[in-house]
């Protein structure tokens, strides 16, 4: 054999035992790496956003997010899945953090929203708590208004990805008969 074909074997033996290493340390720590089996269930839709705060398009907004999200999840988001989420969007803070001259510079935005689960197989909702977006999303700004504009909209997207995310976790990880049933329809 020679020098190269010993070189690919030692690298090929170097990471099958990294990954084996990895694997077992994962395991190990109680940590489980979800498949797409592992889904609750396979497909959503995505029901009606009621956007009850001053914030326009925050519906729209989180309507599209929702929507990547849960595909990049592994959910298909499809209309005619057997279940369906809503949501109510019912708070949008945008706060002053810090001033400079006089001028606002930095700003805080947190979006809070009410998300049920609806199974239309059964006829159940299921109440999936009110979500604040888990990070509060800072951004900062020296410059014209049209700047502010568009760093609020940019940090906005986040917020709403955010609250995506955590909703999508909880229903992912969310072991059943653990989530909260409000009512049979």
């Amino acid at each position: 054999m020679n020098c190269k074909g010993k070189k690919n074997r030692f690298r090929l033996l170097l990471f099958t035992s990294h990954f084996l290493f990895l694997a077992f340390l994962l395991s190990s720590c109680g940590y489980k790496l979800q498949t797409k089996a592992d889904l609750p269930f396979e497909s959503i839709s995505i029901g009606s956003i009621d956007n009850k705060t001053h914030e326009p398009k925050l519906q729209d907004r989180l309507n599209k997010i929702l929507t990547e999200t849960f595909m990049e999840y592994g959910f298909r988001v499809n209309p005619a899945a057997g279940y369906r989420i809503e949501a109510d969007i019912t708070g949008f803070d945008l706060k002053v953090l810090s001033e400079r001259d006089l001028t606002a510079a930095e700003y805080e935005i947190t979006v809070k929203s009410s998300f049920r689960l609806f199974d239309t197989g059964k006829g159940t909702v299921t109440q999936l708590m009110d979500i604040r977006s888990p990070f509060v999303t800072y951004f900062s700004t020296a410059g014209n208004l049209v700047s502010v504009i568009a760093q609020k909209e940019i940090s906005t997207d986040r917020a709403l990805k955010d609250l995506a995310q955590e909703l999508v976790r909880r229903i992912v990880y969310s072991q059943p008969g653990k989530l909260q049933k409000i009512e049979d329809k």
